[in-house]
């Protein structure tokens, strides 16, 4: 599974990989872990990522990512449908997200793609190797002094979806 996907990465651009790869990358460390845990497969998998003590979770990561989440979650049902998580990666990324990539990114860890990215869905893209939390965090949310996209002329609004959802807010 994990070298079908990585074969079908290959054939993507570089910015279409943003999401899709980390879930491989993730994939492979779920697997890893696995097989060499006593424990079950969901009490290793949860353990490894999300314990407290876990150093790939830097301080604020479970916050910003539920920031981002909900930010971009516009029918407030708790889960990135395509349109909103498109919306994610063109503002994070400047590039669109198209069907394929949405489907294999939500099966890549486990989420149902007619109901979209779960919160802890995005903690596991965002805890993979090869995403970078806080790089999307202050491209969503500028720091002080930065002009956030609220602040933008209504020229500047970004709409994304087929029906055309603002995401500038």
């Amino acid at each position: 599974l994990i070298a079908a996907a990585q074969m079908f990465s290959c054939g993507l651009s570089t910015n279409h990989r943003h999401f899709l790869v980390p879930a491989i990358n993730l994939l492979d460390q779920i697997i890893t872990t696995m097989s060499s845990s006593k424990e079950t497969p969901a009490a290793s998998v949860a353990s490894a990522l999300f314990s407290s003590d876990d150093t790939s979770l830097a301080e604020g990561f479970r916050d910003k990512v539920a920031a981002l989440h909900s930010f971009f979650d516009r029918d407030k049902d708790g889960f990135l449908n395509h349109s909103e998580l498109r919306g994610l990666q063109l503002l994070t990324s400047g590039e669109e997200m198209n069907v394929p990539t949405y489907l294999m990114a939500c099966r890549s860890i486990g989420c149902d793609p007619q109901q979209g990215i779960s919160l802890d869905g995005l903690r596991l893209v965002y805890a993979a190797e090869g995403s970078n939390v806080e790089d999307d965090y202050s491209k969503v949310f500028p720091a002080k002094g930065e002009a956030k996209a609220s602040d933008k002329e209504e020229d500047d609004v970004l709409e994304v979806g087929e029906d055309g959802v603002d995401i500038s807010t």
